[in-house]
């Protein structure tokens, strides 16, 4: 299971008034999103599975009361013994 952390999150809202995820923060350093995937909403949560540089799967979050964000990194199943 993925852990998440709190990240700053540069994003704006297109045409359609969706939220699109631009850039973060990841252990210190800023990411550029170079692709947005699925998005779903759980509770008050507007989730984005998002592609980073190097085509890094990330997880962002954004609680709809606080409007703070998370993030976390899927991690990859381990090999089958």
């Amino acid at each position: 299971m993925a852990v998440s952390e709190a990240t700053a999150v540069e994003a704006y809202f297109d045409i359609a008034g969706e939220i699109v995820p631009r850039r973060f923060t990841w252990h210190g350093s800023m990411l550029l999103v170079e692709g947005v995937g699925r998005r779903w909403r759980e509770g008050n949560e507007h989730c984005f599975a998002i592609l980073a540089a190097g085509a890094r799967p990330f997880v962002l979050r954004l609680n709809g009361e606080t409007l703070r964000w998370q993030v976390s990194c899927p991690r990859a199943p381990g090999p089958v013994v």
